[in-house]
């Protein structure tokens, strides 16, 4: 379920947003503030295809999660329509939309040194001073929380904060802050510079959909003004031109299946002290990425 959070990164259809499953309601039960906000619409990856590309198939998963689904009657790849992620100080919340047998997932914290009172469990994380928060804040909607603290599911509830966006089409985006990019660890090589490039931003917001026959990655940087956002947009295309011509001189072809692909195919404008960023990403990218749809 995690590992969907974290590292999806692909998405084909439109979101139509609808009531109460939108995604600037399930965004405000989470403690907006600093950080970076995650959206992902799992059921549409799920029936575009993407996700079992994401995830693999179902044989090839390993014994504990196997066993994480028999005990919970719960998998992500069947029974999570929708997640909202906050990432903030080193903590992580969600409001995941979906189907959720209680009874097993309560029983299930209960028999791994968990312990749940009046429906709010506790259960040890994959680290040792990480611990698992959750609770059903109505029967398809569950608050979880990752954090050092084990009742910090607690700060997910219903609250008036609304979005500093509007909640853009695409079935995965995320909203950060600048200085959310410097304690980004595990970049892929060759990423890094474009993102010590975008520190200094007000506010950016990614997104990831389907364009003509590729996904394209997307993003809107907002800038203090437009002198920064000129600098911004000369460092991203001279960033981008270095690797081209990086490129040419090593006598190497930009590769689909790796980052030179997009980063080298990256495209940028600027609107006043808005930044707009574009790179193509191709089907075998996101192969490369989950390790192939066969693993």
């Amino acid at each position: 379920m995690i590992l969907v959070c974290g590292g999806a990164i692909a998405g084909v259809y439109f979101y139509k947003i609808s009531g109460g499953n939108s995604p600037a309601v399930l965004s405000s039960y989470l403690p907006l503030g600093e950080g970076a906000l995650v959206y992902i619409d799992v059921d549409a990856l799920r029936r575009s295809g993407v996700l079992d590309l994401i995830a693999g198939k179902k044989a090839a998963e390993e014994l504990e999660y196997q066993s994480f689904v028999d005990e919970t009657k719960f998998d992500y790849r069947d029974d999570l329509d929708a997640v909202a992620a906050l990432f903030k100080n080193e903590q992580v919340f969600m409001t995941l939309r979906g189907r959720f047998n209680w009874k097993s997932l309560m029983a299930y914290a209960a028999h791994h040194g968990g312990s749940c009172q009046n429906g709010f469990c506790v259960v040890a994380g994959s680290k040792p001073d990480r611990k698992i928060s959750f609770y059903p804040i109505k029967p398809d909607l569950m608050a979880l929380a990752v954090s050092r603290d084990g009742w910090a599911a607690f700060q997910i509830a219903r609250k008036s904060g609304r979005l500093p966006i509007v909640p853009p089409a695409q079935p995965l985006w995320a909203v950060l802050t600048g200085p959310a990019l410097k304690n980004v660890s595990g970049l892929p090589a060759g990423t890094q510079s474009f993102a010590s490039s975008l520190e200094t931003a007000d506010r950016m917001v990614f997104t990831v959909g389907e364009r003509d026959d590729h996904f394209e990655l997307a993003v809107d940087v907002t800038c203090e003004n437009s002198d920064k956002a000129s600098t911004l947009l000369n460092q991203l295309q001279s960033t981008t031109d270095t690797l081209r011509r990086w490129l040419e001189r090593e006598h190497k072809q930009p590769n689909p299946a790796d980052v030179s692909g997009p980063l080298s195919a990256g495209s940028f404008r600027r609107d006043d002290r808005q930044v707009f960023g574009a790179w193509p990403v191709q089907r075998s990218f996101i192969e490369a990425m989950a390790g192939g749809s066969d693993r």
